[in-house]
């Protein structure tokens, strides 16, 4: 059975990418919250984009601080999935994997996040912001191709379809 690992491209995947035109590689932290379900990406009926610069150390780390109290209280809601958040440059993003728009909604109508946006509004930590939702217009299938035959397996499976090789499904129950 293949197993699932990390693999960061190489120097010639690297030269390869940055080629391209308006290519940027951005040396940085990526951090994942997982929601309360362990559900994969075709789970997600919505997104929530988050887009933030910072223009003094001070403000970012009262930022990081203010979302970092306010995570667990979305990461109980049952309709929340993941959450990403990863740097370009100077700008912030985070993703937010949602069940559906109400479930954004209800996190963003939540008494932590309208406390954190009110204190944003006072006595602000970021230079700049943006927010939106999005509603998933069509949603693919997840699949596994298998290592041991070639062919196509649609998620959630533990084992190829066709040959029985065991799966690698990090998004499988428990």
């Amino acid at each position: 059975m293949a197993t699932v690992g990390v693999f960061p491209p190489d120097e010639l995947s690297k030269q390869v990418q940055q080629a391209i035109p308006g290519t940027r590689v951005t040396p940085g932290v990526v951090s994942a919250l997982d929601g309360p379900v362990n559900a994969g990406p075709e789970a997600a009926g919505a997104l929530s984009l988050l887009h933030t610069t910072f223009a003094d150390n001070d403000g970012a780390q009262r930022g990081y601080r203010n979302f970092a109290a306010i995570k667990e209280g979305f990461r109980a809601l049952p309709g929340f999935l993941r959450w990403l958040t990863f740097g370009d440059g100077p700008n912030g993003y985070a993703l937010g994997l949602w069940r559906d728009v109400d479930d954004v909604v209800a996190f963003v109508n939540s008494p932590a996040h309208r406390a954190m946006a009110s204190e944003q509004r006072d006595r602000p930590f970021e230079y700049s912001q943006f927010a939106g939702i999005w509603v998933a217009h069509t949603v693919g299938r997840r699949r596994f191709y298998c290592d041991s035959c070639g062919r196509t397996t649609s998620a959630p499976a533990s084992a190829c379809h066709e040959c029985g090789q065991p799966l690698d499904d990090r998004f499988a129950a428990p």
